[in-house]
């Protein structure tokens, strides 16, 4: 493939065309759950190292260079390998696309290859990238699994230390919803954000120490769904912002 890329070029300027060949600058953009955006480059940075949280939105651009006067086709792929130890041996194609830039969200634990590749044509010439004495442009990166706890206690007082009633860990939770129940069972507040949670008020005024419950529906990237009903401990100081719940 390298001759015929000299060959190309010899002609091209034998026929007096002479121009720059075309190419790729592969770029990726990943914004994962908490709002950290990553970015990668080719040839040197197609691989997250660190295995990441779902869901993880990633902006993947050919960055096309010197394509002027020819005609460009792109050729994406996304590959899963959802095997645990396998070692990226069990890879299967989720999706196909032919735009220039490509946007995919990694909501489900694996490892991930996404492949790029392109033709240019110009009149009768074809030039297709990468050639075979490039590397391929992959990038790659893995999705962990899920995990979601909650404490048993919290304590509203306004100490800045759990004064909130949220997740105490979660990683690569796809789905959440959460409730809070006093006694009667009447629903005092619910959230659906899992990084978010209760801070012990309802209607401006906190509630008296005591229990309630919390009710948690969710699903993690590996699948896993998520259904708790747990009685939560609310300990704090009564002040003149209480009510009777």
């Amino acid at each position: 493939m390298r001759y015929i890329h000299l060959l190309i070029l010899m002609l091209v300027s034998m026929t007096g065309m002479a121009q720059t060949m075309p190419s790729l600058r592969p770029e990726v953009t990943y914004t994962n759950p908490e709002g950290t955006v990553l970015t990668g480059s080719y040839p040197d940075d197609l691989q997250l190292t660190e295995i990441q949280n779902a869901p993880l939105h990633g902006l993947f651009y050919a960055n096309p260079q010197d394509v002027e006067g020819w005609d460009v086709s792109y050729d994406w792929v996304v590959m899963v390998d959802t095997v645990t130890g396998s070692m990226g041996n069990n890879f299967f194609e989720l999706i196909h696309r032919f735009d220039e830039n490509l946007d995919y969200d990694f909501i489900h634990k694996g490892t991930y290859k996404v492949r790029l590749k392109a033709t240019f044509t110009n009149g009768e010439m074809t030039w297709h990238y990468p050639t075979e004495d490039m590397d391929s442009v992959i990038f790659r990166l893995s999705i962990s699994g899920s995990r979601l706890e909650f404490p048993n206690t919290f304590t509203p007082n306004g100490d800045g230390q759990n004064d909130v009633l949220k997740a105490k860990e979660y990683q690569s939770i796809v789905q959440f919803h959460a409730a809070v129940f006093n006694r009667w069972g009447q629903r005092l507040y619910q959230w659906d954000d899992v990084a978010e949670g209760w801070d012990g008020r309802v209607g401006g005024k906190y509630v008296n120490n005591g229990a309630y419950y919390l009710v948690v529906n969710a699903k993690g990237a590996d699948g896993t769904n998520y259904r708790m009903k747990k009685t939560i401990n609310v300990f704090t100081q009564r002040n003149e912002n209480f009510i009777d719940q």
